[in-house]
């Protein structure tokens, strides 16, 4: 019975704890099992309205897709349409621009190759009246004649056209303004005063000392630039000079500076330029002294045409690297013995007083003043030929009725004009020679 009694107050206890503990927790586990189904068939039954909803949606979608696919069709038809019409016209414009363009450019080959066929028959006749004009001229009565011609064709020139006068004295002045110009005149004249009755010996001394005082101021252009400037007080300027120069040098050397103080000057490198070329006058004098000018002319001519013949030498005789002196020895192993002494004289006094300028030029200035100094003008004559003295005169009186002034022809003889002539008077030059005039012929030929 004890046992009994036992065991149940133990089943008791074991019921009472399972109520008390197991049953509230097996009641909220079955609790939230059934909220969680009860959810579950909620978001279900949700899940199946917007599955609802999506296939509604979904159809609408896919009827409107029709729609806008059957916009889209028609649109791109009409795109279509419009593109090929536009490509059409296109094709249309370019068709007829292309037509246009071969039009154009076939006449553009055709008359590019008629101009190419007109030059190569132009050029081809020149050739051969070249080739005529050459043999005809191989014969020497044929290029005397050519040279007759030429100077009958002066000749009407001159009767048709009033002489042209230039006074002697201008030359070597040309590039001067007016004012240095005057300047330079009234030094010459000053020049002719002081050498009446001095013989050729006085001059050759005064040139010496002159081409001294002219390298000195070269080398001081403050002294230079004080003689040139301040035109209101001559007489100080003349002061300066003869203090300067006076017992040290030849008289009428000092009274050339001291004329060419005196004047206004356009600018200083002028003033330079006057004495330089005062200074070949009085040697051009010396040589007229003697008597020998017209060698001087003629020999100054030559050395001009040696120069101009050779630009080596005359680039070597114009570097002003090298020092006056060396390019002086140069000079005088090529012309040494070749050429009288007032030529000498002329020629290494222009070498050494250079100034910058080519030499072949300044012999070639030098010749033409010794021209003038005579008072003529030179005339530079090409010919293929030499000239015969009938011819040499005749020209000479052909040009000195142009020119309005005695002209002194120098000659020189080039196979390569092939006939007529071709002269140089000063600046001017006339071509009349028969190499000039085929290469005119060929280059007014339409290209």
């Amino acid at each position: 019975m004890g046992i009994f009694i036992g065991q149940l107050v133990g089943f008791a206890v074991v019921a009472f704890l399972i109520w008390k503990f197991v049953v509230p927790l097996l009641g909220k586990m079955v609790k939230n099992t059934q909220d969680t189904i009860g959810q579950q068939i909620v978001d279900s039954e949700a899940a199946e309205a917007k599955a609802k909803e999506a296939a509604i949606a979904h159809d609408k979608a896919v009827e409107n897709a029709k729609v806008e696919g059957e916009k889209l069709r028609k649109n791109a038809v009409s795109d279509a349409e419009d593109i090929v019409t536009d490509l059409r016209g296109h094709a249309d414009r370019e068709v007829r621009r292309i037509s246009e363009g071969s039009a154009n450019q076939g006449e553009l080959v055709r008359s590019t190759m008629v101009r190419k066929l007109r030059t190569d028959l132009g050029l081809s006749a020149v050739g051969q009246a070249g080739e005529l004009v050459r043999g005809h001229l191989a014969d020497p009565a044929a290029k005397e004649q050519s040279v007759d011609r030429v100077i009958s064709e002066l000749e009407a020139m001159s009767a048709a056209t009033p002489a042209s006068h230039t006074r002697a004295e201008l030359i070597g002045l040309h590039s001067l303004r007016a004012t240095s110009r005057d300047g330079a005149q009234a030094v010459a004249e000053t020049f002719e005063a002081d050498a009446a009755g001095k013989d050729s010996a006085d001059l050759i001394a005064a040139s010496e000392d002159l081409t001294q005082i002219i390298a000195l101021l070269d080398k001081n252009p403050v002294l230079r630039k004080k003689l040139t400037e301040d035109d209101e007080f001559p007489q100080g300027k003349t002061a300066l000079v003869n203090s300067l120069f006076a017992g040290k040098a030849s008289p009428v050397a000092v009274d050339i500076v001291a004329a060419a103080a005196r004047q206004r000057w356009s600018t200083t490198a002028d003033f330079g330029t006057a004495l330089r070329r005062q200074n070949s006058l009085v040697v051009l004098a010396a040589a007229e002294r003697d008597g020998s000018i017209e060698s001087v002319e003629d020999e100054l001519f030559r050395v001009s045409r040696l120069l101009d013949g050779n630009p080596q030498l005359a680039s070597l005789l114009s570097d002003h690297t090298h020092g006056a002196d060396n390019r002086i020895g140069l000079l005088d192993k090529l012309i040494g013995g070749k050429v009288g002494a007032h030529t000498q004289t002329l020629l290494s006094h222009t070498v050494r007083l250079l100034h910058g300028q080519p030499v072949e030029l300044a012999v070639g200035h030098l010749a033409e003043l010794a021209a003038a100094r005579r008072g003529e003008s030179v005339a530079h004559v090409v010919s293929a030929a030499p000239l015969t003295d009938a011819q040499i005169q005749r020209l000479a009186g052909v040009l000195g009725n142009i020119y309005g002034r005695s002209i002194s022809v120098q000659t020189e003889v080039d196979p390569e004009i092939l006939g007529g002539l071709r002269i140089a008077v000063g600046d001017e030059v006339i071509e009349a020679d028969i190499a000039t005039r085929l290469a005119k012929a060929a280059q007014t030929l339409p290209r």
